[in-house]
């Protein structure tokens, strides 16, 4: 078990956080305003997946379909301070969406390589980058769709295969790698134009449940973990289409893709398809829902949160781009921090 990790946790959602605090406003709770502006014409057009080193850096990666890609680095005040090259691999394209920060200079990427281009490819990979000196390691691959990563107290990866249903668990050099789960409920809708299932992964706050977006079921999933680590109950913590019926709203997780919790157990989610942040009470209730008509959104995917700022990427995927940046929305409560 890495050490002192929960109490470190515990500390810091008490609100000692020792995290550089990026340098933002603070507006009123609800607001989305822009944090790096657009980042278009960067390296790392299509932004998906978004991790935080202690110094307030963000890390995010291209996911535009390419035979390179990269890896950008922000200051906390939203400045491109450096891009990393990201070669392809067997597939001969690289893609990049889930991204983890591991201090003191590692980033985990999942790559999607040519996945899309050729159906039922398992190209995918998942690298180590070295963010000091650049070196990018394939330390696991065979992925259909590498999607979302999380990490446990004992340094466990955990990862998302969207088209194979699946979460992958495995140290931080590859080694002892296992399907942790492979559920149905992890598994995408067939008849959807893009069966993803699983997708984002975070832990609660106790590390007692691991909660994985499946997005084309618009379903949050909840999976206990088990005393000795190994997976345990599966169950739908939240469905979009019953909340539409039961509360009643519409597009309720649409779309869904990245969640991160608050203190309390709330659950903010990116309803990519519905360009907005949604937000899950602990009973899995749709409580709110934040939009800014006044800033181009265009699938929302990745979120972190930084005490009670909760930072997201903009995908851009139906637009081309052209709107791709990184966001920000001013929260009631503080997040759940980093490790």
């Amino acid at each position: 078990m890495r050490a002192n990790s929960l109490s470190m946790r515990l500390v810091l959602a008490a609100g000692a956080t020792a995290i550089t605090s990026p340098v933002v406003a603070s507006p009123p709770v609800g607001t989305i305003s822009a944090f790096t502006g657009n980042i278009a014409n960067t390296a790392c057009v299509n932004p998906e997946g978004l991790s935080i080193d202690f110094l307030g850096n963000f890390y995010t990666g291209s996911a535009k379909i390419a035979p390179t890609s990269a890896v950008c680095v922000f200051s906390r005040k939203g400045t491109l301070k450096k891009s990393i090259t990201i070669p392809a691999g067997s597939g001969g394209l690289v893609a990049l969406l889930g991204v983890l920060f591991e201090e003191p200079h590692t980033l985990f990427a999942l790559d999607f390589a040519d996945t899309l281009v050729h159906p039922g490819a398992t190209n995918g990979r998942v690298l180590s980058v070295d963010t000091v000196s650049g070196a990018v390691t394939t330390i696991a691959d065979g992925f259909s769709f590498p999607n979302g990563i999380a990490e446990d107290l004992r340094g466990n990866l955990y990862v998302t295969d969207s088209f194979q249903g699946t979460i992958t668990r495995m140290a931080h050099d590859g080694s002892g790698r296992t399907v942790w789960s492979s559920n149905p409920l992890l598994a995408g809708n067939p008849s959807a134009p893009l069966p993803i299932g699983a997708n984002g992964i975070a832990f609660d706050l106790l590390f007692r449940h691991v909660y994985v977006a499946n997005t084309s079921n618009r379903q949050i999933v909840r999976i206990a973990v088990r005393p000795d680590g190994a997976a345990g109950t599966t169950e739908v913590f939240a469905d979009g289409s019953a909340i539409d019926q039961s509360q009643p709203t519409t597009n309720a997780l649409l779309g869904v893709d990245g969640i991160a919790f608050d203190l309390l157990g709330n659950l903010y989610l990116a309803a990519n398809a519905n360009a907005e942040i949604q937000v899950l009470s602990h009973a899995g209730k749709l409580v709110a829902r934040y939009a800014n008509p006044s800033l181009p959104l265009d699938v929302p995917a990745s979120l972190v949160f930084v005490g009670s700022h909760l930072y997201f990427t903009n995908l851009s995927l139906f637009d081309g781009g052209i709107n791709s940046s990184i966001a920000v929305l001013r929260t009631a409560l503080p997040g759940l921090p980093p490790l």
